[in-house]
């Protein structure tokens, strides 16, 4: 395989994985269990088609030079493969059980997904450009996540103590922003490896 191939490879995996991505959102936002599950079945389908490339690869006892390099990024698409999977299956079990966020939480995970998009929308970007511009951008995106993140995790456990979420909810809350914390964190380590 070419270096050529392999970042095209890696370019329709974010490309077909940006939609599902979309729909997650729309489906949690508008409380549509239904969505969420087509996009767990889609980005399922996707991982599933690229087992056996990733078999192929593994199996060779000869392997050039973009092989290896394939090799190398496979543990960084795992960590945000698994992290998506992770956050599809909070926020289904969110919408599904009815679980109720405040508007503040519900805002923050707006913004905070929002933040992993574009951060993987640069990651697509720079697979085919490798522009240190957008490999900047991309850890800036990290940064201002974690930060972020930290900021409301005080905010959020004062919610908890006064009783305006519930433990459940504080739960799923924080389980969807760590997804989307080890998601942005994916993504810059797949850059570092490219």
């Amino acid at each position: 395989m070419e270096d050529k191939e392999l970042m095209q490879r890696f370019l329709d995996v974010f490309e077909t994985a940006t939609p599902i991505l979309d729909d997650l959102k729309k489906g949690f936002f508008a409380q549509q269990a239904g969505l969420i599950q087509e996009c767990e079945k889609k980005f399922g389908d996707l991982l599933i088609s690229r087992v056996p490339y990733v078999e192929k690869i593994i199996g060779e006892k000869e392997k050039s030079e973009a092989d290896k390099k394939y090799v190398r990024l496979l543990p960084a698409l795992q960590t945000i493969a698994l992290a998506i999977e992770n956050l599809m299956y909070k926020m289904e079990a969110k919408v599904a059980s009815n679980i109720l966020f405040s508007e503040k939480a519900l805002s923050e995970i707006r913004d905070l997904y929002t933040i992993m998009q574009e951060q993987f929308r640069d990651t697509k970007d720079y697979v085919i450009t490798k522009n240190p511009g957008l490999r900047d951008s991309i850890r800036q995106h990290m940064e201002r996540m974690f930060k972020a993140i930290e900021e409301l995790a005080i905010v959020h456990q004062n919610r908890l103590i006064t009783g305006i979420c519930m433990p459940q909810a504080s739960y799923l809350y924080l389980d969807i922003t760590d997804s989307l914390k080890r998601i942005s964190r994916g993504l810059v380590d797949f850059t570092d490896k490219v």
